[in-house]
């Protein structure tokens, strides 16, 4: 109780503070009963989603707000063909966008937050907060962003400094203990610096209870800030600096037993408390310079990633083994990029990436005491260490050149991709814990890829506009984190060919936006996720042949002056076309796991205006997401079929206050948002049950 009562002491202060001002009322979200225009400002990107031949999807700030979405897995119920399921920690954050992702290892996704690209996948699910808009472009994005984006790209925008002062503070309470407090402020200095800070704590109780000591599993308590800099000398001129920082720690994970023969998982029963502990720290610094017919722009980013996991391995009341893996990663980049501004027949981008990613990490599995009995190791205490140093880098040249005619447009693009990953190895079993060293190698790997894309759209009116887009994907090999045996030491690249056409179209006085693409990816040498022979650890190979086919339809609509609905439909059917694992395992004609067969939106907005001398506005929200069946694996055995999650939100506005009741997943509808198989058994995480709670924000 103490926190909720300094959570709302610092609101009281806030409007304290603001009493003298003149409150800057929200603008009203649905302009001119016509929707706004859709403008994606991805890096390379700051055009009208009409001008671009991909399929883009924008969540803009009052959607982000009235669905909740608070880290990266929320998005799954709101982009179509989009789906990251719910890991159990923020470990690992497997993504898939048309079927193509990856479990483990280097994501298949491209994922760039304020310009700052993030590249490990331990760094993926961070907390959101003051987030202004996101993006996500469908289909390979490698030839202007290269490494992650085989499958496509996420672009997550915060709030930026600017001209004007605002000063927001927001508490939030739910069931289950969640706690949410944040607050942000935006201070210009002098006419061309300004500066901006947020801070954000975040904690819940858990959701599930671990039977075996009667506590919970999936508590969290997370503190997060961020700060920027924004400097304009000259009209021509600008300087953009920020620094962002999260410290979190969660008890996990929640999985139980699954019977794959039932579909059914059991209960939460093991014996070993199990913990994630992630210290994040992310900084961009971007320069940019506007001519007369260019603009150039560089940027450089520095991540480092401090984590620290201690594991159950077979999630059972048996004290089997434990994992304990200590990792920490540092990652720079420097990008130049310059294009021509200018409205004519042609229009280019030149550009040159390079980065360097190190990491480090010590893997321990230690054997239990009915681990020992059971192995009949002849050993009073037995463990074992391997410690991987890894290093990526890499260097990239692009090109873009865009030919105009009247309505036709012709965009032709090339990357040539240079890539290095190494590693030095070391594996030392402790008997007794005596150290007994079994094995020591350094190796590397190059590989260089030239990706090529053609796109052609033409503009039969402002707001008509086909388009086909042909592109080549492309996801570089490396090595395993974790193998037993030397051909599980590497995996090969994986390649794709992608084919999309789409319509984007609005219509009556601009009041419907529709966005139609279909989609074929022509796979090989897909890279899966398959568990290591002993069972204490997951590592990638490559399949042989694969194809994803589908389609994406989004509507959005303003039927009357304050109501704003929308529905957005993805189906996709993606399988192995030839995948022959050994003698006994052919798993040709299977679908592939952790991609649904569809997954589906819809939701509606009604604003009540009132302008009472109590009350301005009432908000009312209210959105269903679907997911169609999906398997957990390539052998099609174990699957969750289809479930529908609905959410809503009400809100009450009087000038800079507004006070909101929310509730995700109403119906407590039961699912399973999680699967994997070790040690010969499956486990599984349930998904959340239903959560409410009420939230009071204060802007001024």
């Amino acid at each position: 109780m103490k926190r909720i009562y300094a959570s709302f002491a610092l609101i009281i202060l806030f409007i304290i503070g603001a009493k003298a001002q003149e409150s800057n009322t929200k603008q009203d979200t649905i302009k001119h009963y016509q929707l706004e225009d859709i403008e994606i400002k991805s890096p390379k990107f700051n055009r009208n989603v009409f001008e671009i031949p991909a399929a883009a999807t924008l969540v803009p700030d009052r959607l982000i707000e009235s669905n909740r979405v608070q880290n990266l897995t929320d998005i799954s119920s709101i982009v179509p063909n989009f789906f990251m399921p719910d890991y159990g920690s923020k470990l690992t954050s497997p993504v898939y966008i048309r079927g193509i992702g990856n479990r483990i290892n280097t994501p298949a996704v491209g994922l760039y937050v304020d310009g700052i690209p993030y590249f490990e996948k331990s760094a993926f699910n961070f907390d959101f907060f003051d987030i202004e808009r996101i993006e996500v472009l469908r289909g390979p994005q490698g030839t202007l962003y290269g490494r992650n984006a085989m499958g496509g790209l996420i672009n997550i925008m915060t709030k930026q400094p600017g001209k004007q002062r605002h000063t927001y503070a927001s508490v939030d309470q739910g069931n289950f203990n969640q706690f949410n407090i944040e607050a942000s402020h935006i201070q210009p200095v002098t006419k061309n610096f300004s500066v901006m800070g947020g801070i954000n704590y975040r904690e819940n109780g858990g959701f599930f209870t671990n039977h075996y000591n009667d506590t919970k599993v999936d508590a969290l308590e997370s503190y997060s800030g961020r700060l920027k800099l924004a400097y304009n000398p000259l009209n021509n001129l600008h300087f953009n600096g920020n620094l962002q920082y999260e410290d979190s720690k969660q008890v996990g994970y929640p999985y139980a037993l699954f019977n794959d023969s039932t579909n059914q998982a059991g209960d939460i029963n093991y014996d070993h408390e199990s913990i994630y502990n992630r210290k994040l720290l992310s900084s961009g610094f971007n320069v940019g310079f506007s001519g007369e017919t260019f603009e150039f722009t560089a940027s450089t980013s520095y991540q480092s990633i401090k984590d620290f996991q201690d594991i159950d391995q077979d999630f059972t009341p048996q004290s089997l083994f434990f994992v304990l893996q200590d990792q920490k990663q540092h990652m720079f980049s420097q990008e130049y990029n310059l294009r021509s501004t200018t409205d004519g027949l042609y229009n280019w981008l030149f550009g040159i990436f390079a980065f360097n990613q190190d990491q480090d990490k010590t893997v321990r599995v230690e054997y239990g005491e009915e681990g020992i009995t059971k192995y009949r190791l002849p050993y009073s205490e037995y463990y074992y260490e391997k410690e991987y140093q890894n290093g990526n880098s890499g260097v990239a040249m692009f090109h873009q050149s865009t030919f105009t005619h009247g309505g036709l447009s012709l965009t032709l693009g090339l990357r040539a991709d240079y890539e290095k990953a190494t590693l030095d190895y070391g594996y030392d079993k402790y008997p007794n814990g005596a150290l007994k060293p079994v094995e020591q190698f350094s190796s590397s790997m190059d590989f260089f890829e030239i990706l090529p894309r053609i796109a052609l759209k033409y503009s039969i009116s402002e707001y008509f506009v086909p388009y086909a887009t042909w592109s080549k994907g492309y996801n570089a090999g490396g090595f395993n984190s974790t193998f037993e045996r030397p051909e599980d030491q590497t995996f090969k690249p994986e390649y794709s060919y992608n084919y999309e056409a789409g319509i984007k179209a609005k219509w009556l006085e601009q009041r419907i936006y529709a966005n139609l693409a279909v989609f074929y990816i022509d796979w090989k040498d897909q890279q899966i996720y398959q568990t290591v022979p002993s069972g204490t650890g997951s590592m990638l190979t490559n399949a042989g042949k694969s194809e994803s086919k589908g389609f994406e339809l989004e509507i959005k609509a303003l039927p009357a002056k304050n109501i704003e609905t929308w529905m957005a439909f993805g189906f996709n059917d993606a399988k192995f076309v030839d995948y022959v694992k050994n003698a006994t395992e052919d798993y040709s004609g299977k679908y592939l796991p952790y991609v649904p067969r569809f997954s589906f939106n819809v939701g509606g907005n009604y604003t009540i205006d009132l302008q009472k001398n109590w009350l301005d506005k009432i908000h009312v929200n209210v959105t269903y997401n679907g997911f169609g069946k999906h398997y957990w694996n390539e052998d099609n055995v174990a699957y969750q079929d289809y479930y529908g999650l609905l959410n809503s939100r009400i809100s009450f506005e009087r000038n800079h206050i507004t006070l909101a009741f929310w509730g995700k997943n109403l119906l407590n509808e039961e699912y399973n948002s999680f699967y994997f198989q070790a040690l010969g058994n499956s486990y599984a995480q349930i998904g959340k049950p239903a959560t409410m709670g009420v939230n009071l924000k204060v802007a001024f």
